[in-house]
């Protein structure tokens, strides 16, 4: 189906819609199943509510890739993880108050080195351009899937011990089985919003002549990274931090998990075998804006207000500008 740049602009704009009002119950239906269930803000963040927030990515990212447009999948996916650090130094900035370091769980820092592992581990096969199959199937893809599920079962490990260690909080306010249907309803109308973005990006990308890739790190990155941050948004606003920040790098995790699942679904040779400079760019920067949180996780000081020597949100979103400007010259 061929979509004029109207029609496809008009569609874009209600798969935001719906993903933005769908994401705004995901954050109160995880802490309730956080707190009923007894599995700790760190692993619902990273794991659970990371793979609600991330079904965008993975649903447009696959449907591209079944399209043909490598280009498009991968930009979105590492455009993503450009975005959401951007976006979670605003929102430590604004909601999060100068004492929010100090109250993160230690476990943090597994979870941003494990967003950092599997993107660079994405952008490396990018870059050296590799095509190798199995049997039809992409190693390339297989290896990420399988580091995935060994940090899943690592950090289910970690969050258990922060949950064991936290003081008592106050009992949730609705049932587990409210948490469960709110939870599988928001998921299920993200889910379904996914196709609509890479039908409409893709439009777009032909009728604007701009780079399917750069639209991928712009337009689609951007709005499939709404639900990430209406989320971590909600989460800071009810003092849940471990959760919002959980969320962040768990969703940059999973994005990379969706990628490979990109590379699965793609049937003329290797995925990583077409990408190009600008999605190798938005790999590398990714990774840097999820370093300098990192290190800013682990010396557990709050971000400076602005400063473009130490780590402060004017410094996150300069460097995130600089990656997009970078990328659309590459694409």
């Amino acid at each position: 189906m061929e979509l004029s740049l109207a029609p496809a602009i008009g569609l874009f704009l209600a798969a935001a819609v719906v993903i933005v009002i769908a994401a705004s119950f995901l954050a109160a239906a995880a802490d309730v199943i956080a707190a009923r269930m007894g599995l700790g803000r760190l692993w619902v963040g990273s794991l659970l509510l990371a793979g609600a927030t991330s079904l965008p990515e993975l649903v447009t990212a696959v449907a591209a890739s079944i399209g043909g447009s490598a280009e498009l999948a991968a930009g979105n996916v590492l455009g993503a993880n450009m975005l959401n650090v951007s976006n979670l130094a605003i929102i430590m900035a604004i909601w999060g108050g100068r004492e929010v370091f100090r109250q993160l769980a230690p476990q943090q820092t597994w979870v941003a080195g494990a967003a950092i592992l599997l993107t660079a581990m994405a952008t490396l096969f990018a870059a050296t351009q590799i095509d190798f199959k199995l049997l039809a199937i992409s190693v390339p893809a297989i290896a990420i899937i399988v580091v995935y599920v060994i940090i899943s079962r690592i950090l289910r490990k970690f969050s258990m011990e922060g949950e064991e260690s936290a003081e008592d909080e106050e009992e949730p306010a609705h049932s587990l089985a409210w948490g469960w249907g709110v939870f599988l309803a928001a998921a299920a109308a993200i889910f379904v919003s996914g196709p609509a973005l890479a039908i409409s990006a893709e439009a777009i990308a032909d009728a604007t002549g701009i780079g399917s890739g750069f639209v991928g790190v712009l337009a689609v990155a951007f709005v499939t990274t709404l639900p990430e941050l209406t989320t971590t948004i909600a989460a800071f606003r009810m003092k849940a931090y471990d959760l919002g920040l959980a969320n962040m790098y768990g969703t940059n995790s999973f994005n990379i998990v969706a990628l490979a699942a990109a590379d699965l679904a793609y049937t003329d040779g290797s995925f990583y075998s077409f990408t190009n400079a600008g999605t190798i760019a938005a790999g590398l920067f990714a990774i840097l804006l999820m370093s300098l949180g990192l290190v800013q996780l682990a010396m557990r000081r709050p971000l400076k207000q602005f400063s473009f020597t130490e780590p402060s949100a004017p410094l996150f979103v300069t460097i995130y500008l600089i990656g997009l400007f970078v990328v659309l010259r590459l694409a």
